[in-house]
């Protein structure tokens, strides 16, 4: 018996961010119930496989059991109520906003569960220009720097990480903040609403040493310093930090884009 046995998860995830975060906790014990639409969520047909089920598919949705399910019907709709109503923890990474055109806002979910654990995952936030943006781990590597982390020394051209470590590091932190919120509901009773960004996990991640020069706001930006050169396939970003604005300037295609202080 794990340490979370007994604790009941829905998981409406796809991909990888939100599978492997509810693989973690079946991994401590939780029973994990995976709904997905008729033909099968997308990981299952990415990459060949002799045994029927991609890999890939099968490392980040192990342990689980799996529900196929039409939620644009009412049967449908109905199903995934029960399974929430019995439910300890909810995981989705469906577009802000999605769940709730579907009819499961966060007000009904926890009108008919308030001791409910209900995460949401989205790549950039559920606000700002970006949110409704499809995300990919390479644009998540772009954004937070993991590429000019990984420049080459010679040459200074921004590479990435050749795993997908955005997804994975999003994972890690769901999980955590889920063993987190489960505790709390343990000595309080209540239950939570997390929210967290792919690219939030990432500069959490990355600002111990790769951000240290933005950790202090008496510090001075030095812009021959490593890190002032990212890649970018957007034509224009603004990011804010305590220190400084910076803006990234258009290059040809999705090339290498210089970074200036505005």
């Amino acid at each position: 018996m794990g340490a979370l046995s007994g604790i009941k998860v829905v998981d409406l995830t796809s991909m990888v961010s939100g599978p492997v975060a509810a693989t973690i906790l079946a991994d401590q014990g939780a029973e994990i119930v995976k709904v997905e639409p008729l033909h099968g969520e997308q990981m299952r047909y990415l990459g060949p496989s002799d045994q029927g089920t991609p890999p890939t598919f099968f490392s980040c949705n192990r342990g689980k059991q799996s529900i196929a399910v039409d939620l644009k019907s009412e049967a449908g709709r109905m199903i995934l109520w029960r399974l929430i109503e019995g439910a300890d923890v909810l995981i989705q990474n469906f577009r802000p906003g999605a769940m709730a055109r579907m009819g499961f806002s966060d007000e009904d979910i926890r009108s008919k569960n308030p001791r409910i654990v209900y995460v949401s995952i989205s790549g950039f936030g559920e606000a700002g220009p970006y949110a409704d943006q499809r995300v990919y781990d390479p644009v998540i590597q772009a954004l937070s720097g993991a590429t000019d982390i990984q420049a080459d020394r010679l040459t200074g051209k921004p590479t990435m990480f050749r795993v997908i470590i955005a997804d994975k590091v999003a994972s890690l932190t769901v999980s955590q903040a889920i063993s987190s919120a489960l505790y709390h509901r343990e000595r309080t009773g209540e239950g939570q609403d997390i929210k967290l960004s792919m690219l939030d996990a990432m500069l959490s991640f990355f600002w111990p040493e790769a951000m240290a020069g933005l950790t202090y706001a008496d510090n001075e930006w030095d812009p021959s310093s490593k890190g002032r050169r990212w890649i970018s396939c957007s034509k224009r970003m603004t990011a804010t930090s305590r220190l400084a604005r910076f803006r990234i300037k258009s290059g040809s295609g999705c090339a290498n884009r210089s970074i200036e202080r505005i």
